[in-house]
């Protein structure tokens, strides 16, 4: 998806997963209930914005289908897109958008089996022994639909989350930094929580109670980002990452002037920024691909440039 916005990439990706996992035909009142009013507002914006991404993934070649209703939803359009649907016809690639693919595979794991179908189909080599994948989006697990429909309907949820119940009136589902949270109000801490979809224990349970989610409610803002994810880890350490002058903006827009601690004659600059969190700093790191080099600390540096040999060695074999 060159040239789209992060933003629209994110709500996009969230629109496949939720079309693909649903077995239902889905209207437009049900996805903009399971994504969020932030990602499609209310009004002819929010349709707007809905028709703009949903050409975008036609674009793409993912096929949405569009189902009429009748009854006491006679006339309105209803979306899907059929998993079976998505089997790629002969595709030839280059040597080099081979080894593109083997290491985008390494790097982002939607599933091991999907994984698996897909190297096949891709006349790919299939993956042997663990991977050292830095984005896992397990769209086939047993909780992600459950949760996605009770967002949809509001319905409150129960669950056990590291080792506790939870009840919680799911406000959406959202992905991010290469997993899935359902992010709405803790009933019983009486506080917005958001919660990882693959860390819940057991079965999430749909109960009989309703809740009308806020008015202007923004899942985006109750999850953290990417970026501020960097700073989680248990020590407070701080990488020095070279970026090249194509990419600076972005860079600069993420964590502000006050990071850059040089700046070089051919326009790329020095960041310091935070690396604590090993997971999330890898995978922006990966974001900007051959634009990044780690310079300090050593040790930083040598896990990176060790990690980015076993992905390689591995899309390899």
């Amino acid at each position: 998806m060159a040239g789209v916005a992060r933003d629209q990439a994110e709500r996009v990706l969230n629109l496949i997963a939720l079309l693909t996992e649903n077995s239902q035909p889905l209207t437009f009142t049900q996805i903009r209930g399971a994504l969020g009013a932030n990602n499609y507002a209310d009004g002819e914006s929010g349709r707007a914005t809905f028709e703009r991404d949903k050409a975008l993934v036609r674009d793409m070649g993912v096929p949405i289908e569009m189902k009429t209703l009748g009854g006491n939803q006679a006339g309105e359009s209803s979306y899907r897109i059929d998993r079976r649907q998505l089997e790629l016809s002969s595709v030839n690639f280059t040597s080099e958008e081979r080894n593109a693919l083997q290491l985008a595979l390494a790097a982002v794991h939607i599933d091991a089996a999907w994984a698996d179908r897909a190297r096949l189909k891709l006349g790919l080599e299939v993956a042997q022994g663990e991977t050292l994948s830095q984005a896992h989006l397990p769209v086939n697990s047993v909780a992600l639909p459950v949760v996605t429909e009770a967002a949809q309907n509001s319905k409150e949820i129960s669950f056990s989350y590291r080792g506790e119940a939870r009840r919680l009136h799911p406000y959406g589902v959202l992905g991010r930094g290469g997993y899935w949270y359902v992010v709405g109000a803790d009933q019983i801490r009486n506080a917005i929580r958001s919660f990882r979809v693959d860390r819940i224990e057991g079965k999430v349970k749909i109960l009989d109670t309703t809740f009308e989610r806020p008015q202007g409610f923004d899942i985006q803002a109750a999850v953290a980002t990417d970026t501020e994810m960097l700073g989680e880890g248990a020590e407070p350490t701080m990488a020095h990452v070279l970026i090249d002058a194509a990419l600076v903006p972005s860079v600069l827009r993420e964590f502000g002037n006050e990071s850059v601690t040089e700046t070089r004659d051919d326009g790329s600059v020095v960041v310091e920024v935070p690396c604590g969190n090993e997971g999330p700093f890898r995978s922006w790191l990966l974001g900007l691909v051959e634009h990044a080099e780690v310079l300090s600390p050593s040790d930083v540096r040598a896990g990176i440039k060790n990690w980015l040999l076993q992905m390689h060695q591995g899309a390899s074999q």
